[in-house]
């Protein structure tokens, strides 16, 4: 059984800002919600058992903050995943869009949407197989009016695929190189090119989930450095529930002067599964 979790509450606000308007006429705001769940690599690989039946998984979250009295604030999210992996099809595809809406006092303090589309080739079939993926982001916490970002590589399960099976351990590494397009608001365009390696681990025992990834972006053509991880606790509470704590962990270069290059934050929420 596989468990997709994400952030669902969150304790602050951000700036107000439109994801497509220009840069010279979009004003600057100050930060100070922490990320929405735009940097969270999903778990659609990693927990899937190498000799499942099921062709098509999908997970959706929904979760929201609402406060009234000296603040009238609302927060809503909600984090969808599709997944389809087949033994008798060499090819998988896998996706995990995201959106995240909060006001301050009727009005609009935080928009975010994160759509990916991944491919895999020989997955269901060898430890060693190849990816690729598209990705596209809005992110107005960090003042990202756009970023388009996609690559190919290879990935390889040292631990609980065909080769090692484990029921409980589970370890996997992928290599990619991307390219990558951020329109900063109310800053010059960046293009990279970076190397992109992912680790994955999960340990299960009973009803118990732990998993953490790992991400190390480094850019191949400037200083532009990228590094986040994700660890996730979760319990089964039913065949389509799960109770999960979410500790997530980003650091970014190059940044809109005025935000934080590092975000830290935590998070409990219910995730609905099959």
């Amino acid at each position: 059984m596989r468990y997709l979790l994400f952030v669902l509450c969150w304790w602050t606000t951000a700036a107000v800002a439109h994801p497509f308007q220009s840069d010279t006429t979009r004003p600057a705001a100050a930060d100070t919600l922490p990320r929405g769940v735009e940097n969270f690599p999903d778990l659609v690989q990693l927990t899937r058992s190498t000799d499942s039946t099921k062709k098509l998984t999908y997970s959706v979250t929904l979760g929201g903050d609402y406060r009234s009295g000296n603040v009238q604030r609302a927060l809503y999210t909600i984090v969808t995943s599709l997944d389809f992996q087949s033994t008798k099809s060499p090819v998988g595809f896998y996706t995990s869009p995201r959106y995240t809406y909060g006001t301050i006092g009727g009005e609009l303090q935080e928009r975010e949407l994160f759509v990916d589309l991944n491919a895999t080739l020989w997955y269901n079939r060898h430890d060693f197989y190849l990816m690729a993926f598209g990705v596209h982001e809005e992110s107005n916490l960090r003042q990202i009016g756009a970023r388009w970002y996609g690559g190919g590589g290879f990935g390889w399960r040292i631990l609980g695929g065909r080769q090692r099976p484990n029921k409980h351990i589970r370890l996997s590494v992928t290599n990619a190189i991307i390219s990558e397009f951020t329109d900063f608001l109310n800053a010059e365009d960046v293009r990279v090119i970076r190397n992109s390696t992912r680790v994955r681990m999960s340990a299960s025992y009973n009803k118990f989930l732990w998993s953490t990834s790992m991400f190390v972006q480094p850019a191949l053509n400037e200083r532009n450095f990228r590094w986040s991880s994700l660890s996730t606790f979760a319990y089964s509470i039913g065949k389509l529930l799960a109770l999960s704590l979410t500790v997530d962990h980003t650091y970014e270069s190059v940044v809109i002067p005025g935000r934080k290059k590092t975000d830290f934050h935590w998070a409990i929420g219910l995730t609905l599964r099959n």
